[in-house]
């Protein structure tokens, strides 16, 4: 069970009130509600509080791309001037781990999601 956005705002404040870091792991964005887009409101909601976090992504379940290792990693935060060094450190890690990531799922994913006919048929897909 999700929570409900009362409750994402209270997490919200206790994270924030703890000085905690907020990572989110989403991999099936759209199964909970039917709506990619409603599903996301607590991340979306976090960033409107001036949260920093973490945000991993997975279109391995939501798009049927299994063993394709179609995701992102975005990182939010407030100073820009602390992006190059978590970017010099993400690229050690994903060189050491794949080197060049497989690119077909990937492409994949952004037709989808870039083509309004193919996102329509996606979200309806989702439902």
């Amino acid at each position: 069970m999700d929570p409900t956005h009362d409750q994402w705002k209270q997490i919200c404040e206790v994270i924030k009130r703890r000085n905690l870091f907020t990572f989110f792991d989403i991999a099936y964005q759209g199964f909970a509600s039917g709506s990619p887009d409603a599903d996301a409101w607590a991340v979306r909601y976090f960033v409107e509080q001036g949260m920093e976090m973490l945000i991993a992504q997975s279109f391995a379940k939501n798009f049927g791309l299994y063993n394709e290792r179609v995701g992102n990693l975005c990182l939010v935060v407030k100073d820009p001037s602390v992006l190059p060094g978590y970017k010099s450190q993400m690229s050690l890690i994903i060189r050491a781990n794949w080197s060049n990531p497989p690119a077909h799922g990937a492409r994949v994913v952004h037709k989808v999601l870039t083509t309004p006919e193919m996102r329509k048929q996606w979200d309806g897909a989702i439902q």
